[in-house]
């Protein structure tokens, strides 16, 4: 009894003696081919990988020899999937890596522009699509010079599409109408009485790309085109922003509409009250003439999310060229993402 024991133990290390052995992939990515490779004797039988996507169908393959002790089986981009890919192995029928019922589970994870445009898309509510308005109101007051009122204010209205890529680096493209009107005091006069004059632009067309090189980091760059009453001027404006337009931001940028004025700002911009995004941004600027001195704008906005993609903003400010004059700035807008 006891030599037939001794002579099992033996028979069952022998068999044993030289396992399927596999040492799983360190990690994959989501949509590239895994190579599961194992070692195994020349008199193993033929090995059989059984793959599936988490919660899947089991799916088999062979698995072909690459040389005398290793065997391979590719599994197709296909099956190659987040959360985790699951699998075991038999050999004559027989499970030597793992079982259906406990497999091996392969954390698949997303390449990283596919991680980013996820997270862009639960930011954005899975919205890709934004039509945004906004008027606003500029006066910086007004100046009584040899008993003439002199008016000194603008009014400004924008109307965009834009549409999120998602092509990092191009995040966004956006398409807008602008109009610009003031009144403020004249550069030349028929007469030596002080006089004001009609500024800015009736029609204007603008094309802006918003790139972001990196998440959080974020540069639109614009190109305008607009006719004012001597004729089509060019433009552009430019923002180097960090954070979230929507959210949490710092942003500085400029814009230069030739003839008609020129602007540099810095934007803070904080989100801590749960849909209701604010910013405060101080402006300096010679709008809405080019040959007027230099004015600050200090203004603060404030939007509200009302649902189905609709936000309502408000604009509120100051304006002032001297210490002696000012005026108020307000505005409002709306934005639809769809």
């Amino acid at each position: 009894m006891v030599k037939t024991m001794l002579l099992l133990l033996v028979a069952t290390a022998t068999a044993s003696a030289d396992p399927v052995r596999h040492v799983p992939p360190a990690n994959a990515l989501a949509g590239d081919a895994v190579e599961l490779v194992a070692e195994a004797p020349s008199s193993t039988p033929t090995l059989v990988a059984h793959v599936r996507p988490l919660g899947g169908a089991w799916q088999t393959l062979e698995m072909v020899r690459r040389d005398d002790d290793h065997w391979v089986a590719v599994v197709p981009p296909t099956l190659v999937a987040p959360p985790a890919l699951e699998y075991y192995f038999d050999a004559g029928n027989e499970h030597v890596f793992a079982t259906p019922e406990w497999p091996h589970r392969l954390q698949i994870a997303l390449p990283e522009e596919h991680a980013r445009r996820i997270r862009d898309t639960i930011r954005a509510h899975e919205h890709r699509s934004r039509v945004h308005t906004a008027g606003e109101w500029v006066n910086y007051g007004h100046t009584n010079v040899m008993g003439t009122r002199l008016d000194d204010q603008y009014y400004r209205f924008d109307a965009d599409f834009s549409y999120r890529l998602w092509s990092y680096p191009v995040e966004e493209i956006r398409v807008g109408y602008e109009r610009l009107l003031g009144t403020t005091q004249a550069q030349m006069c028929p007469s030596t009485t002080p006089c004001t004059s009609d500024a800015g632009f009736k029609v204007g067309g603008w094309f802006e790309v918003g790139l972001a090189p990196l998440e959080g980091i974020r540069f639109d760059g614009r190109a305008i085109v607009f006719a004012a009453q001597d004729g089509f001027h060019p433009g552009g404006r430019l923002e180097a922003r960090l954070g979230t337009l929507e959210g949490s931001h710092i942003a500085i940028g400029g814009e230069y509409l030739a003839s008609v004025g020129a602007d540099g700002y810095f934007r803070l911009g904080w989100a801590t009250v749960p849909h209701l995004p604010m910013a405060a941004t101080v402006e300096v600027t010679n709008l809405p003439a080019s040959n007027r001195d230099p004015g600050v704008r200090l203004y603060y906005d404030v939007g509200r999310d009302v649902g189905g993609g609709l936000r309502l903003g408000l604009r509120i400010g100051y304006a002032a060229r001297t210490q002696q004059v000012a005026g108020f700035t307000g505005g409002a807008g709306a934005t639809v993402e769809f």
